[in-house]
């Protein structure tokens, strides 16, 4: 099994001049993107980063941060990719925790690093793209007088090969570690489930890279099956419908959100969906009827996936031919085993609603730097979900609940501690609570229940803007309720009341 850098040189030795990256900007073959991963990787060689040392990559959905990736992967490093939206709080606590040696970020999210640099003495060296000013060096000047050859650097499969940040129901960010054999696996058995076509698939992607969705189950898997991969920076309806007639693309992975948008505003006289062989979806609850009517448009099959950042990607996937059973999210991938347990991790007979646990090649190493965090969800069974399921007689999985108080809304995942956080930070909150309410287009949606101090006059502008000003605008309150009272029992907000109380109509009982 190979390596993440020797999918690259295999690449790079049977399809070189393929078109790898395509934007707006510019087109990139598996030679143009080897040439300039190796520029790269020695600009980073050149600033002390070597095998094992964490590069944080603060970068939007460019090239760059493909370059970034794969450069690291050449040189043994361990990238990590960083929402560009991310504030202050967020980062102070991703670059603490993860001792990166280096950054690379652009002009934009330099800016906005460059106020809190001073805080990370670990961090030697910030490499700024756009510009080199503030104390970043001048990234564009490096790579250029670098050299465009590398000796790829040799890894073990048991060595971790990237980091991809997830929060669970805390809110404090834990660095996925991802291991190339782990990694490998995962595309490999996503390869095979999709009946990908080596070196012939064109993959639009309007995921945002620095999610595992969109690194990992996109663009890397694209690199593994040899296609040239769309590239958007932001969700543009129009451009990605646009875009797939114009470049005859095969495959779409998309939230559920994003074939809503596309829904609504799909025109047969201008946009051609023809080319579409295999189109997935997941990362919040799937909405039938619109995915039925994606598929009516454009004549291809959605496939509903179930996968984490923790077993690096797709690992149950709706057959794309055959047999389909309506709310079920399909069959186990490849190598992937999916176990329903009980609070003992005792399996349950099948038909048995419990604890859905993923196992097999796909599981992550665990949480770096957090052995109490692994230990709690990572066994030998496999990973823990935290999520409520049953398998049917034929090996179908059906998710029914969350255990967790995580929010999915159009692909993200929304902390509620995080934004309760902020929120007990505003003078006039005296009790707070966040919840996810139901979305048609969103699947749920944030809503902050909130008990304000004795003659506080705050209204629900005040307190969402005071979010935005403290959080990346996803994890922002959509609706903001104001209540006299919360449920509450033996001391704890009782979250699942006022979730059936917002499912029903409103909050009206817990005013006076």
């Amino acid at each position: 099994m190979e390596t993440l850098s020797q999918m690259l040189a295999r690449n790079l030795r049977l399809i070189p001049d393929r078109d790898f990256i395509v934007t707006d900007a510019e087109t990139l073959t598996y030679r143009a993107f080897a040439e300039r991963t190796a520029r790269l990787a020695n600009v980073l060689a050149a600033h002390g980063v070597g095998k094992g040392d964490r590069v944080g990559l603060y970068l939007p959905s460019t090239p760059l941060m493909a370059v970034g990736f794969w450069a690291c992967q050449r040189l043994g490093a361990v990238p990590a990719p960083v929402s560009a939206m991310l504030r202050h709080a967020e980062l102070r606590r991703i670059v603490a925790r993860t001792e990166m040696k280096a950054l690379i970020a652009d002009a934009t999210t330099f800016a906005y690093f460059a106020e809190i640099r001073g805080e990370f003495a670990a961090l030697a060296h910030c490499l700024v793209a756009g510009g080199g000013d503030a104390g970043g060096a001048d990234l564009d000047r490096l790579m250029a007088e670098a050299s465009d050859g590398f000796a790829d650097v040799d890894c073990a499969h048991s060595d971790t090969a990237c980091l991809f940040f997830t929060s669970g129901t805390t809110g404090t960010p834990k660095g996925t570690a991802q291991s190339h054999f782990a990694v490998a696996s995962t595309l490999r058995d996503m390869m095979v489930a999709h009946r990908s076509r080596f070196g012939e698939e064109v993959y639009l992607c309007a995921v945002p890279l620095f999610t595992n969705f969109g690194l990992t189950v996109t663009l890397n898997l694209c690199l593994y099956t040899g296609g040239t991969i769309v590239l958007h920076e932001r969700w543009d309806t129009q451009k990605v419908l646009a875009d797939i007639g114009r470049h005859r693309a095969t495959y779409f992975g998309g939230t559920p959100t994003m074939y809503a948008y596309m829904v609504n505003e799909h025109d047969p006289a201008r946009h051609d969906l023809s080319s579409l062989r295999i189109c997935t979806t997941g990362g919040s609850p799937v909405p039938q009827p619109v995915i039925r009517r994606f598929e009516a448009l454009s004549g291809v099959t959605v496939a509903q996936v179930y996968g984490a950042t923790e077993t690096c990607g797709q690992n149950v996937m709706e057959p794309t031919a055959g047999i389909r059973k309506a709310g079920s999210t399909g069959l186990p991938v490849g190598a992937s085993r999916i176990r329903i347990v009980d609070e003992a991790l005792n399996e349950l007979p099948r038909g048995t609603v419990g604890e859905v646990i993923i196992g097999g090649d796909c599981v992550a190493q665990g949480y770096d730097h957090d052995a109490e965090a692994t230990a709690a969800v990572f066994t030998p069974l496999g990973w823990r979900s935290g999520d409520l399921g049953y398998v049917d007689e034929d090996g179908f999985l059906f998710i029914v609940d969350r255990k967790k108080d995580v929010i999915f809304t159009g692909g993200h995942n929304i902390y509620p501690l995080e934004v309760e956080s902020v929120l007990y930070g505003h003078p006039e909150v005296a009790m707070c609570a966040v919840v996810g309410a139901p979305d048609e287009h969103k699947g749920e949606i944030p809503v902050a229940v909130i008990v304000r101090t004795p003659g506080a006059t705050a209204d629900e502008a005040a307190i969402r803007a005071w979010c935005r000003q403290h959080l990346a605008a996803y994890k922002a309150p959509r609706r903001v309720e104001f209540v006299d009272e919360m449920p509450v029992e033996a001391a704890k907000i009782r979250k699942r009341d006022l979730v059936a109380a917002l499912r029903e109509g409103g909050l009206d009982r817990y005013r006076k």
